[in-house]
């Protein structure tokens, strides 16, 4: 089944990951397991120069169809990020914003500066990967997705072991949806997250090429889902937050 990949990079990373960091490993992954599109981040703009990354990616976007790019900005730089999206999010083949919390930018989500970038990256497009690594961050999304509503929060990692109560919150704010990448097995949270908030709020993310898209796919195809959630989850609703339907 044909999908689009909510959540992957390009660029070299500081872990010891054979073959990662290169277009072509990108596309034979995408090749291998019938991604169709790769929503991808810049590892250069993430780990050292948003800008300088954020430029390698426009230039990889353009000459890649598969791949889609997302803008990356961080809240410690609100001007400079406000440019990069200016910058690169009218271009063909972007279609959001990537950022972090606390993490590598060091800004916890809670933090004024962190509100004031989110602000910004709802006057500039409707897309927004954030990753979300526990209930404490999610329910700090929960308050911007209601005070920015045209704003579709998408939350990377799903709040790990939180992904339950994170689903709560998807169930209660239609622009928040559950991305599941992550690096360890986590049996049972999609079909419980399916019956809290339904396959309408789940996106499929691989974290590639990190790691090996294999690993989450193994997550859906074990979760006794339809077919027709399935398509959803695979590919339909990212292709609406996206555009590309």
């Amino acid at each position: 089944m044909k999908k689009i990949d909510a959540h992957a990079h390009y660029g070299v990373w500081n872990f010891p990951i054979p073959h990662c960091g290169t277009v072509d490993n990108l596309l034979r992954l995408c090749d291998k397991h019938d991604v169709a599109h790769a929503a991808c981040s810049s590892g250069l703009a993430i780990l050292y120069d948003m800008e300088e990354g954020n430029a390698e990616m426009a230039e990889i976007v353009s000459k890649h169809e598969q791949i889609l790019g997302y803008v990356y900005v961080n809240p410690n730089f609100i001007s400079e990020s406000v440019a990069e999206m200016e910058r690169y999010l009218p271009e063909d083949g972007f279609v959001g914003v990537k950022i972090y919390t606390a993490g590598y930018s060091g800004v916890p989500a809670d933090a004024p500066i962190f509100e004031d970038m989110v602000a910004e990256v709802a006057s500039h497009t409707s897309a927004m990967l954030i990753h979300t690594y526990d209930i404490g961050v999610a329910r700090t999304l929960a308050r911007y997705a209601e005070k920015h509503p045209d704003l579709n929060f998408i939350m990377g990692h799903a709040a790990a072991m939180d992904s339950d109560q994170a689903a709560e919150l998807a169930r209660t704010h239609p622009n928040m949806y559950l991305e599941f990448c992550c690096s360890h097995a986590g049996k049972g949270k999609v079909e419980r997250a399916i019956d809290i908030c339904g396959a309408t709020q789940i996106l499929y993310g691989s974290d590639m090429d990190l790691i090996d898209p294999a690993f989450i796919i193994g997550m859906f195809e074990d979760a006794g889902l339809t077919e027709e959630q399935k398509q959803m989850i695979y590919y339909d609703n990212a292709a609406r937050l996206f555009g590309l339907l």
